[in-house]
């Protein structure tokens, strides 16, 4: 049947199969690139598969490639995340972070950046103050993002940390403010006032006892309240709390240990 076409025809045809072929080859080729839609998910699965070190390679690849700005942000962001958790490598994985900051300031990742930075800072560096500000920098950025109250409760216990109580004191009242947060945020102000202003930090245990603290938060704020009653040298006060926590809750070895204390201090 070949050979019985025109070889005009024929030309037509083998062009068409040849121009066919190529856009195959062309589509083949792009979508194994690091320009391909799929590249991140295949880089991922790469990674999954235990090739952490030959998937960085490809994510950096990716971030250094002709992608939107969206797709080389994040996958500058997934190296760095891998450099960081499986490679055990926090330094290099701050050094990506920090490149991500600087080559995509817009980009939607900065934001989980900084607090992953705050994060090595804090747990491998042991920079508190360094720590603080960048969690206070991600929650800065982004306020309305989920993990923005955790932050400034974050910066401000590793402030504290660090002896610097007026920025602590600062980052806490702002995560004070989130009601996911608010609990440990009042409890670490109370430490805080504890020695500095004992009237305060019974305000502040007694706000944490009532913006809903669970079993073992409760037990801290009466504690707390109880101890902050006793430095301002009102024993009795102090004792008629820890009566009352012991009445409304169930035993509790520190709270009794408190009381039987002060009651044997009021009788010296």
């Amino acid at each position: 049947m070949w050979k019985d076409l025109p070889k005009t025809e024929r030309q037509y045809l083998l062009r068409g199969v040849g121009t066919a072929l190529a856009l195959v080859l062309a589509c083949s080729a792009f979508w194994s690139s690091s320009m391909s839609p799929a590249a991140l998910d295949r880089t991922a699965a790469q990674a999954a598969a235990g090739d952490v070190d030959g998937a960085v390679d490809s994510y950096l690849a990716q971030a250094d490639g002709l992608n939107s700005v969206e797709r080389r942000g994040e996958a500058l962001w997934r190296a760095s995340v891998l450099t960081h958790v499986a490679l055990s490598e926090p330094q290099s994985a701050v050094d990506l972070l920090e490149q991500l900051i600087e080559r995509f300031p817009e980009h939607s990742r900065v934001v989980d950046a900084h607090a992953r930075i705050a994060m090595i800072q804090r747990h491998h560096d042991g920079d508190a103050v360094r720590a603080g500000m960048r969690w206070v920098a991600a929650a800065s950025i982004d306020p309305s993002h989920v993990d923005a109250g955790r932050w400034m409760l974050d910066a401000g216990i590793a402030f504290a940390d660090a002896g610097d109580f007026d920025n602590a004191l600062r980052a806490l009242r702002v995560a004070s403010s989130r009601a996911d947060q608010a609990v440990a945020a009042h409890l670490a102000q109370g430490r805080i006032h504890l020695q500095r202003d004992p009237a305060q930090a019974y305000s502040d245990y007694d706000a944490a006892f009532r913006a809903g603290a669970d079993q073992e938060a409760q037990r801290l704020a009466q504690l707390g309240m109880a101890t902050a009653l006793e430095y301002l040298d009102r024993r009795d006060a102090a004792l008629a709390e820890l009566d009352e926590a012991l009445e409304d809750g169930d035993a509790d070895a520190a709270l009794e240990r408190r009381r039987e204390r002060l009651r044997a201090r009021r009788t010296q």
